[in-house]
């Protein structure tokens, strides 16, 4: 494990692995850090060196001012981290949540990224945007399912202190919007025993990701990008849509019966995809 420290001062952990062109990967969140990733991605270890850190706030980095928890200063740490390295150009791997993280980055540091893949990710979190096209792309067995979670959580939960089992009801509802077929769920379930994280980072992301809509800079994106998700992760389809539309340079893959772990629930063509994307010169 290897720190440095931002320019306003907090200390991130971070971590390379692998060998040939650098790739930063962005975790997925606000209860995660980034050790889920370094596991799941051994396989571009071959190709790439890829370049893992905890945000501000999570998992081994240092704790940050509340106000500095903002998708826009995550950015910059990655920019500031690749600049600390010496990377110029590099690639960016973002996942689920990582990817409001990732698109601020290259949005607000241009030259400094070449080629982004996004994956299982959306562009807003907006529930007026998101919602209604979410619990279309459900179909109303879902549906039924995460709404009777949710009242679960307002009546037995909402009103409890802080603790490892009411963030768990929490998710609850957005993980049957993301869940695997009945099949992978235990190897998906295997693969995620430690998650959700305490971040001291985790109330103050959840809070704004309400307020995260990037749809109308998306235009600004002037890198190639790869927009991959599976076509059972509703709120990655629904945003999926979102990133097609906006983006100028970028292709789709969207993989048949697939939740929001690709990594893990269908390697072999997110790997194939991944890897051609990121290795492509052009």
């Amino acid at each position: 494990m290897a720190t440095f420290h931002t320019t306003d001062g907090i200390e991130l952990r971070y971590e390379r692995r692998g060998s040939g062109p650098p790739v930063y990967v962005c975790h997925g969140g606000p209860n995660n850090i980034c050790d889920t990733l370094i596991k799941d991605l051994v396989p571009l270890e071959d190709h790439f060196t890829l370049v893992f850190h905890d945000y501000r706030g999570s998992g081994q980095s240092a704790n940050a001012p509340a106000e500095t928890y903002r998708f826009a200063r995550l950015g910059d740490d990655l920019d500031e981290l690749r600049r600390h390295l010496g990377d110029d150009p590099a690639a960016v791997l973002a996942h689920s949540m990582g990817g409001f993280v990732a698109l601020n980055a290259v949005l607000e540091h241009p030259g400094g990224f070449d080629r982004l893949a996004l994956v299982g990710t959306s562009p807003c979190d907006d529930p007026k945007a998101m919602v209604w096209p979410t619990l279309r792309a459900l179909g109303p067995t879902r549906t039924l399912r995460a709404l009777g979670l949710l009242a679960r959580f307002g009546v037995v939960w909402s009103w409890r202190p802080a603790s490892l089992e009411r963030t768990n009801a929490l998710y609850a509802p957005m993980r049957v919007t993301q869940e695997a077929r009945r099949e992978l769920r235990a190897k998906v379930a295997a693969a995620l025993p430690e998650a959700p994280f305490d971040n001291d980072n985790a109330a103050h992301l959840l809070g704004h990701l309400g307020d995260a809509d990037l749809r109308t800079r998306l235009s600004d994106v002037r890198c190639p990008v790869l927009v991959l998700y599976g076509s059972r992760d509703a709120v990655s389809v629904v945003g999926g849509r979102m990133l097609m539309d906006g983006l100028q340079r970028a292709e789709q893959v969207v993989l048949d019966d697939v939740g929001h772990e690709a990594f893990i629930e269908d390697p072999d063509a997110t790997f194939t995809a991944l890897t051609t994307f990121l290795a492509d010169p052009d």
